[in-house]
């Protein structure tokens, strides 16, 4: 008999972003353990949020969080480089002092002046001599700091922060290189903080992925056009994990009023019907919303990018460094 390829081979598995953004996060929380973070973050954060936080399952909050002790940590870096004074809690960024500023701060600051104003083109100020200046001294202090072993943890933590923004990016962007670069470099972070699973499922998802191109081509070309991440609307910033929807939609739907796990049971017949009637409920959804007209829409500006929330972020990030 002739043998058939299994159909099993043409599934494509991936690693679910949204855990594995959980994994690293605690593995982050891992690796600072006893290094101070703990009550670095309890100065906005209650302790019984941070153990979460640190342990990676407050996803939202352990990425806040650890976003806004970077920013202080660049805060006390430009602070040793440039010297630059330290914000206040009280004063805007009109008011703040820069009469003993270091003289590239100043025409960094004169850069991005022209650049709001439409004087300076995108081109003109990445091939500008100042930011190569700025990022050459950046670098001088980091080697100098890493000489002691706990400026050389906290720089550490920089480092894994900086790939969780690019990993987020990635998810949020659906730039399909950036999401696998990004997993690469949590690979040694994953092995450090003892998250076995993550570091031998994302080694492999890694080497199944760069084969990817040649096994399932027409997957690959998907993958690139930004379709590994699911998205709601069609703004550029609106990119969802997979795993990440399953739980927002399924597990949510499950779970809440009217799911299985409020009183209908678990069994097989159970499942079987509710998730057959889904599609009928959303269709029977869609009609109610356009016979009342009223329907369900979300803001064109983000949350995190609101007025309001700049200011907390810039607050919080304050009390940090006090």
């Amino acid at each position: 008999m002739k043998k058939t390829e299994s159909e099993l081979k043409q599934i494509v598995l991936r690693l679910g972003g949204f855990h594995t953004e959980m994994s690293f996060l605690g593995s982050i929380g891992r690796l600072m353990a006893g290094s101070g973070l703990h009550e670095v973050l309890e100065t906005v954060y209650a302790s019984n949020a941070v153990n979460h936080m640190l342990s990676g399952k407050a996803v939202s909050r352990a990425v806040r969080g650890f976003m806004m002790v970077e920013n202080a940590l660049h805060i006390l870096l430009m602070k040793e480089s440039f010297r630059v004074s330290l914000p206040s809690a009280h004063e805007t960024d009109t008011e703040a002092d820069s009469s003993e500023c270091d003289e590239i701060v100043e025409k960094a600051c004169e850069l991005y002046d022209r650049f709001v104003a439409g004087e300076e083109t995108t081109e003109s100020v990445e091939q500008s001599s100042i930011l190569s200046e700025i990022s050459t001294k950046l670098v001088a202090t980091k080697e100098k700091l890493c000489k002691s072993r706990t400026s050389s943890l906290w720089l550490n933590f920089c480092r894994m922060t900086n790939i969780l923004s690019k990993f987020l990016i990635a998810e949020r962007t659906g730039n399909w290189d950036l999401h696998l670069s990004s997993i690469q470099e949590m690979l040694p972070f994953f092995v450090a903080a003892g998250h076995n699973l993550y570091a031998k499922s994302a080694y492999v998802y890694l080497s199944m992925m760069q084969r990817l191109e040649i096994d399932h081509p027409e997957v690959y070309r998907h993958f690139k056009a930004g379709h590994h991440v699911l998205r709601r609307t069609d703004r550029f910033w609106s990119g969802l994990s997979t795993d990440l929807t399953i739980e927002q939609i399924l597990m949510r739907s499950v779970k809440s009023s009217g799911g299985l796990t409020r009183g209908r049971g678990m069994g097989e017949s159970q499942r079987a019907q509710w998730i057959l009637s889904m599609p009928a409920c959303a269709d029977y959804n869609s009609a109610m919303q356009d016979l009342t007209g009223v329907g369900y829409c979300t803001s064109d500006q983000h949350k995190e990018a609101t007025r309001a929330r700049k200011e907390r972020d810039r607050v919080d990030t304050l009390a940090i460094l006090e």
